[in-house]
Parts: C-alpha cells; sequence; structure tokens
C-alpha cells in the first residue's frame, strides 16, 4: 500500500525539552528492562513474534549488514538473522539496561550491540544496508533528526522498516478502523492494570498507551518518510490495524 500523498501532513513529533525527555524516557525504560520481552509478548498474545518475522521477510534478500535502531532487548534485530534476511546485524538502544536484558538471547554476542541514541547513533555514514526499528521511533524527543540520521546511516538504495503502534486513524471507514478498534481500546484500558500486575510498574505502562495516543497514524508516517526522501514507501497493517510495518528505501546510486 503506497502512501498518499493527498494525505494530510503535519509536523512530526518534537518535544520541547528533548534532553530532559530523553532522560525520563531511559529510566522508565531501565525501570521496565527485566519484564519487557514478557510484557510484549504477553500483552500482543505472542502476535509480536509473528510481526517481527513480517519485518524480517520484508528486508532485501541481498542484505548484508543491518542496524538495530531503539533495538530494546534485541528482538528485531535477532528475528531479521534467525530468519536469513541479514548476514550482520548491530543493535543500538539509549538504555544500556534494555541492552543488558537481552544478553541471554545473544545480544552482544550473535549481535554486536552498543549504548547510544538514535538520534546521534555511533556509526559512520552509510555503513548498512538495512534499518529497522521496532516500538521505539514514537518514543524519540525530534522524529525528523531520528529520520536524518536513519538516512545518514543507510547506504544508497538500502531500506528502512518501521514496526509500530502508531495512534489510530479517526479518519476514513473500512474494515481496518472498525476491526482494530475494540482492540484498541482494550489495549489502552489494560496496559496500565497489567503494567502494574505484571510488570510492578503501572506508570511506565500508562506512559506507553499515552505515547501511542500522542504519535503519527501510520499514514502521517509513512509521509514523514517521504519528506526525510525515502522513496517507495508502503504501509502494511498487522493483526487487525494493532500494529503496522511502514517502510521505505534511499535513492540508489
Amino acid at each position: 500500500m503506497s502512501a498518499d500523498p493527498s494525505a494530510r501532513r503535519p509536523g512530526a513529533p518534537v518535544v520541547s525539552d528533548p534532553k530532559a525527555h530523553a532522560a525520563s524516557v531511559r529510566r522508565m525504560f531501565a525501570r521496565i528492562a527485566r519484564v519487557y520481552d514478557f510484557m510484549n509478548h504477553a500483552l500482543s498474545l505472542n502476535r509480536d513474534r509473528r510481526w517481527r518475522r513480517n519485518v524480517a521477510r520484508r528486508l532485501d534478500p541481498t542484505t548484508w549488514e543491518l542496524v538495530d535502531v531503539c533495538a530494546g532487548t534485541g528482538d528485531l534485530g535477532l528475528a531479521c538473522l534467525e530468519d536469513g534476511r541479514a548476514r550482520e546485524a548491530f543493535a543500538v538502544d539509549f538504555c544500556a539496561d534494555m541492552l543488558h536484558a537481552g544478553r541471554g538471547k545473544g545480544l552482544g554476542r550473535s549481535v554486536p550491540a552498543a549504548a547510544g541514541d538514535t538520534l546521534a547513533l555511533p556509526l559512520r555514514d552509510a555503513c548498512c544496508d538495512a534499518v529497522v526499528a521496532g516500538f521505539g521511533m514514537r518514543n524519540l524527543a525530534d522524529l525528523p533528526r531520528g529520520l536524518a540520521e536513519v538516512r545518514r546511516v543507510l547506504r544508497p538504495g538500502g531500506q528502512f522498516l518501521t514496526l509500530e503502534f502508531f495512534r489510530a486513524d479517526t479518519g476514513g471507514a473500512g474494515p481496518e478502523r472498525g476491526a482494530a478498534a475494540p482492540v484498541r481500546m482494550g489495549l489502552a484500558a489494560s496496559l496500565p492494570l497489567l503494567g502494574r500486575l505484571l510488570g510492578r510498574d503501572r506508570d511506565a505502562y500508562a506512559y506507553l498507551n499515552d505515547s501511542m495516543g500522542r504519535f503519527l497514524t501510520p499514514r502521517e508516517y509513512a509521509a514523514q518518510l517521504e519528506q526525510a526522501g525515502f522513496g517507495e514507501v508502503f504501509v502494511e497493517r498487522q493483526t487487525l490495524g494493532i500494529a503496522h510495518i511502514v517502510g521505505g528505501r534511499l535513492p540508489g546510486c
């Protein structure tokens, strides 16, 4: 599904105090790092595993070097390696506690990792064939700057694939909107409660729920990719539109 060029193109999210925002989000993820994977699987009824495989299968079969930004515990980069769609992967996350929580799965070994901010990636220019981001782009204090960094580290023709919980698109009609609405309402109501009962951190999961409502819709995010210079932009819904994959490609040589 191509991005609709007539879609409304709002300004991308930029917070007023990026340093304070980053520090707050980093502390929050440090608190929940130990239960992050368990909560992801529990809240999605294990659908998140399939969503990550679908991202991997969108990669070019010739992908050699891949960077997983906002990597968390490394699940998306690991899924790309396990599916055979990338030969090498490197994970970057600005919360060292999250990277440490992924060590038991091979993060730091089969997937080398480094603490670093997606707004200032610790990587050289044009160093990879693909960049993936799973459930992290909505946490950036400055989305345009993050997209510019993704573009900087990609080689010509490189892919950028985002798996994300976006804000619901309240415009238009259709089966996606109708089917996903009850599920989204249930998720919004349950996240803080389940975060308190299972993750022992109600505030963190209340933030995660609120961050979905403040972020862009899939079409709005696709428009931001186009503005950042990506072509071949697409939007692909996952499981009744609960999550979406949005991707694009840099122009070739």
